[in-house]
C-alpha cells in the first residue's frame, strides 16, 4: 500500500513541475506577444521569440510549433523605389517557403501616398500569398525576352502607372525572402548556391574506387538491424550496434549522382555514355540506383526514399533509358534512373538523407554527402542578375527606340527652325503632331510626365548620400530628363515646356478647343500678369523647402502638380483631385496654359536653370517693339516685352513669332516694306507709262 501511496506521489509531483513548466514557458511567451503587423501575417500564432541577430528575422509560434518567419525588407534587401527611399515591407514566410502575408511599414512612393493608393498596393501583393519564396515574380506582358531565371515563374497583375514601383517591391520581396529562406533552410527553397559537376580531365575508375571516392554511395542493409529496429524503433541508424559478422546483406545498394560525366563515362560503354550525353535534359539532375541481394519485394527503390532539408526530394523513374545491361559486374536485381527535374531543389553538395522503408513504420537511415572537389560553382543566378534598373530598360526597348527618334526629329526641326518656319500651315500641323505625340504616347502610353517629384527624389537621394541609380528606374523619365538639361542649354526651358510636356500639351488642346467653340479669352492684365508669375516660384521653394523637412511633406505639396491625375493615374482618382485637375483646364480654355504660367513649380525649376541658354535661335528684327507690336499681341504666353525683348524664363518655344517673322504676309515690317515696294513700283510704272503718252 505505502508503495502505491509513494508512486502517486512522485506522479502528483512530475505533474506539478510540468505544469510550472508550461506556466512558465506561457509566461514567457505573453511577455512576447504579437505586434498588429504579426497578427496581420499569422492570425493564429499565439507568440514570438526572440529575432535572429544576423538577419532580424522573428520565429513566430502557436504554442511549441514555429508556424512562421517574420522580417522587413529594408533589413534585409533594401531596393529603392521611384522615391528615392527603399520601400520596406514585412513579410511572413511559412516553415514551407511560402509568403504568408504582407505589411507595408514605410514608403515614399508617390503614386501610393494618397487616396486609394495603399489600399492598390496592398491588393497588388494579396497576389502573391501562397507562392513559393524560390519563384520569379512577374508582370503579365513583361517583355518575355528578358524573362530570365532558374525555377518556376508567377504571372501577377500589375498596377497601371506603376511599373518602376511594382518592380521594386518584386525585388526587395523576392531577394528578402530568399536570404531568409537560405538562413533558416526552409523547404523547397532554391539555395543561392549552384554547383556543377567538375571534371578536368578522365579518370578510369572501378566502381569500388567510384564508392571510396565518394561519388556513388554503397549501403547494404541486413536483416539483424531490422529485427533491431522492430524490437527498439530508436534503433534505426547504421551505426546502431547490431552483430553482423558473417552473414549476408539483405540488400545491397549504390546510388550514384549520375549527372557527373566522371560517374557516367566510368558506368557506361563510350557508345552509350554518347547516347546517354544526347538524352538529358539540361537543368534536370539525374541519381541511378542499382541493387541486389536476398530482398525479394522487388522494386526494391519502391522502399527507398531521398531527404534534403528535411523535404522529399522529388524524382520521376526515368523509363526510356535502359542501361541495365551495360553496368559494371553482374546480377543486378533492380537498375533505376531517376530524373530530379529543377524545381525540386536539390543541391548536390548538400547531406541527403537515405530512408529504406523495411515495413510500416520501421525505417533503417543512412546518408551521403558528395565531394566537393569534384564540383564547382556555377555562375549563379543571382549573381549574373541584371539591376532593377538594366530589367527596366530591358523590358521597355520599343518604348525607348521610338522616344528617342521623336527626339531625334525635334532636335532636327529647332536646329532647322528657320527653314521649318516658311510654311506656316505645314509648320502648324507638325506641332499639332508632335503635340499629340506627347500628350498620348510620352504621356498616356510611355508615362513619361516630368514632374518635380523627380527633382525631389534626386534632393533627397544627394541628401542621403546615396547612389543616383534609383533615378534610371524609369528609362523614359530618364532619357528625357538628360534631353531636357542638355536643350536648357541651347534653347531654354521653352523646348520642353512647349513641346515636350504632357500637361502642357493637354492645355493646348484645350485652348484650340475653345476656339473651334468661340468660347472668348481672358486677357490678364500687365500688372497682375507679372505678379501671378512670381506665383510658381514662391510654391517652388516652398515645396524644396518643405523637402528639407521631410519628403513626405514635399511630395504631399507636390500634388499642386495635376501631372498625377490627369495623365499618370487617367482622371481615375478621388474627386477632388479631378475637379482640381479639371478647373485648371478649364482656365487653360480661358488663359493660355493657364498653369504652366503662374503655377508650375516645374517649370519654375527649368526656368532658374534655363534663363541664359547660350544660343538666341528666336530671331529678331531691329523693328520689333520699335514700333512693331506684331509679335508680342500675337504671343499667347505674354513672353515678349513692348520693347521687343522675349523673357527666356517664360518662354514656351512655340515659334510662332519665327512664323510671323518669316512670313512676308504675317510680319508687319514684311507687309509694310511689300506695301512700299508696290507703292514704288506703282508710282514708277505710272511715270514710265505718261513718259510713253508724251
Amino acid at each position: 500500500m505505502n508503495f502505491v501511496c509513494n508512486a502517486l506521489l512522485t506522479l502528483c509531483r512530475f505533474i506539478l513541475i510540468c505544469s510550472s513548466l508550461l506556466v512558465s514557458s506561457y509566461s514567457s511567451a505573453v511577455n512576447m506577444p504579437l505586434t498588429p503587423e504579426l497578427q496581420v501575417l499569422f492570425p493564429t500564432a499565439s507568440h514570438i521569440d526572440k529575432d535572429d541577430k544576423d538577419l532580424s528575422i522573428i520565429p513566430v509560434y502557436l504554442f511549441s510549433d514555429i508556424v512562421g518567419y517574420a522580417f522587413q525588407t529594408a533589413e534585409i534587401f533594401p531596393v529603392r523605389g521611384y522615391g528615392g527611399k527603399p520601400i520596406d515591407i514585412m513579410i511572413g514566410l511559412s516553415p514551407e517557403g511560402r509568403y504568408t502575408g504582407f505589411v507595408v511599414i514605410d514608403h515614399y512612393e508617390p503614386i501610393f501616398m494618397k487616396g486609394d493608393g495603399p489600399q492598390r498596393l496592398v491588393n497588388y501583393m494579396q497576389q502573391l500569398i501562397d507562392v513559393p519564396a524560390s519563384n520569379n515574380i512577374y508582370i503579365r506582358g513583361d517583355n518575355q525576352k528578358t524573362l530570365k531565371g532558374r525555377g518556376k515563374s508567377t504571372y501577377i497583375d500589375g498596377i497601371t502607372s506603376a511599373t518602376v514601383t511594382t518592380n521594386a517591391i518584386n525585388k526587395t520581396i523576392t531577394k528578402a525572402a530568399r536570404a531568409v529562406a537560405q538562413a533558416k533552410e526552409l523547404a523547397g527553397y532554391a539555395s543561392q548556391s549552384h554547383y556543377i559537376p567538375k571534371m578536368d580531365h578522365f579518370e578510369k575508375l572501378s566502381l569500388s574506387q567510384l564508392v571510396e571516392r565518394g561519388l556513388v554511395k554503397h549501403w547494404s542493409i541486413y536483416k539483424q538491424q531490422i529485427n533491431a529496429a522492430i524490437s527498439d524503433k530508436k534503433l534505426g541508424y547504421p551505426s546502431q550496434p547490431v552483430s553482423i559478422e558473417n552473414q549476408p546483406p539483405l540488400a545491397e545498394l549504390y546510388a550514384a549522382y549520375f549527372s557527373h560525366p566522371l560517374v557516367a563515362k566510368n558506368l557506361l560503354p563510350d557508345a552509350r555514355y554518347q547516347d546517354w550525353l544526347n538524352y538529358k535534359t539540361e537543368g534536370d539532375q539525374y541519381v541511378l540506383l542499382f541493387s541486389k541481394g536476398l530482398w525479394k519485394q522487388q522494386p526494391f527503390s519502391n522502399f527507398l526514399g531521398l531527404k534534403q532539408r528535411n523535404t522529399d526530394v522529388i524524382r520521376k523513374k526515368v523509363p526510356d533509358f535502359d542501361i541495365s545491361k551495360e553496368l559494371p559486374a553482374s546480377g543486378w536485381d533492380e537498375v533505376a534512373l531517376y530524373r530530379i527535374p529543377p524545381v525540386a531543389t536539390f543541391d548536390p553538395l548538400a547531406r541527403t538523407k537515405m530512408i529504406f522503408k523495411a515495413s510500416p513504420g520501421i525505417n533503417l537511415y543512412d546518408d551521403f554527402q558528395l565531394p566537393a572537389g569534384d564540383f564547382k560553382a556555377e555562375l549563379n543566378q543571382e549573381a549574373n542578375e541584371l539591376a532593377l534598373w538594366q530589367e527596366l530598360w530591358q523590358q521597355r526597348q520599343n518604348e525607348i527606340a521610338l522616344l528617342t527618334l521623336g527626339l531625334v526629329l525635334l532636335t532636327m526641326l529647332f536646329l532647322n527652325q528657320h527653314y521649318a518656319v516658311l510654311n506656316p500651315k505645314i509648320f502648324h500641323k507638325i506641332r499639332l503632331g508632335y503635340l499629340a505625340f506627347t500628350l498620348f504616347f510620352i504621356g498616356y502610353y510611355a508615362q513619361g510626365q516630368l514632374s518635380i517629384v523627380n527633382l525631389l527624389t534626386v534632393q533627397h537621394l544627394w541628401m542621403e548620400g546615396a547612389s543616383l541609380t534609383s533615378f534610371l528606374l524609369d528609362p523614359i523619365i530618364s532619357i528625357l530628363w538628360c534631353y531636357v538639361l542638355i536643350s536648357l542649354i541651347f534653347f531654354g526651358r521653352g523646348l520642353f515646356c512647349g513641346w515636350l510636356c504632357p500637361f502642357g500639351a493637354l492645355q493646348e488642346f484645350a485652348g484650340i478647343l475653345a476656339t473651334k467653340l468661340k468660347i472668348k479669352r481672358w486677357k490678364i492684365k500687365p500688372t497682375w500678369h507679372n505678379r501671378l508669375q512670381k506665383l510658381k516660384y514662391v510654391l517652388l521653394i516652398s515645396i524644396i523647402g518643405a523637402t528639407f523637412y521631410s519628403l513626405a511633406l514635399g511630395e504631399t505639396l507636390a500634388e499642386l502638380e495635376p501631372f498625377k491625375t490627369s495623365i499618370t493615374l487617367y482622371f481615375i482618382r478621388e474627386w477632388q483631385y479631378v475637379i482640381y485637375a479639371l478647373i485648371l483646364l478649364l482656365l487653360a480654355m480661358k488663359v493660355h496654359k493657364f498653369y504652366c504660367r503662374y503655377l508650375c513649380p516645374l517649370g519654375a525649376s527649368l526656368a532658374i536653370l534655363g534663363a541664359f541658354p547660350i544660343f538666341n535661335w528666336l530671331t529678331r528684327r531691329a523693328e520689333c517693339g520699335t514700333p512693331c507690336q506684331n509679335c508680342r499681341v500675337n504671343c499667347e504666353i505674354d513672353a515678349i516685352s513692348k520693347e521687343g525683348d522675349i523673357d527666356m524664363k517664360e518662354c514656351v518655344q512655340c515659334l510662332e513669332c519665327i512664323v510671323i517673322n518669316y512670313n512676308p504676309t504675317l510680319c508687319a515690317i514684311e507687309v509694310a516694306d511689300t506695301k512700299r515696294k508696290n507703292k514704288r513700283e506703282k508710282q514708277a510704272d505710272n511715270i514710265i507709262a505718261s513718259t510713253v503718252d508724251v
